[in-house]
């Protein structure tokens, strides 16, 4: 049986993206994302989000807080030595591809903007 790890999320980020060059020379970006849950009220959950090499450039340049955005990618746990010399753990998207979707925002606005057949049809006189 195959293995599949592979994750879309569809939210908005809740700081600007956090763009630096590892000490290997590649660009690397880490932005959070506030993803709204299906059920409950107002439960979010925030997934932070790692993108590598040129998608990292292209986040930075495409994407701000508040941006919603669609990602792909996948899940990774990884360990680092923190301060306090004990050891960390994170879990987070490894992302294939950030989707700016402010388009697709300001194609609601437009529609819910324009008036609707029935509401055309209240303001007629008969």
């Amino acid at each position: 049986m195959a293995n599949l790890n592979r994750i879309i999320l569809v939210g908005r980020l809740v700081e600007e993206v956090d763009s630096r060059i590892t000490v290997n020379g590649l660009p690397v970006a880490k932005f959070k994302l506030a993803v709204e849950r299906s059920f409950g009220e107002n439960a979010v959950d925030y997934i932070d989000v790692v993108a590598w090499r040129k998608l990292a450039e292209e986040s930075k340049d495409r994407i701000k807080k508040g941006s919603l955005v669609l990602v792909e990618g996948r899940i990774q746990n990884r360990s680092f030595d923190g301060q306090n010399g004990q050891r960390q753990w994170v879990t987070e998207v490894v992302a294939r591809s950030v989707v700016p979707l402010h388009h697709a925002e300001a194609a609601v606005r437009v529609a819910e903007a324009e008036p609707t057949e029935l509401e055309a049809a209240e303001d007629l006189p008969f």
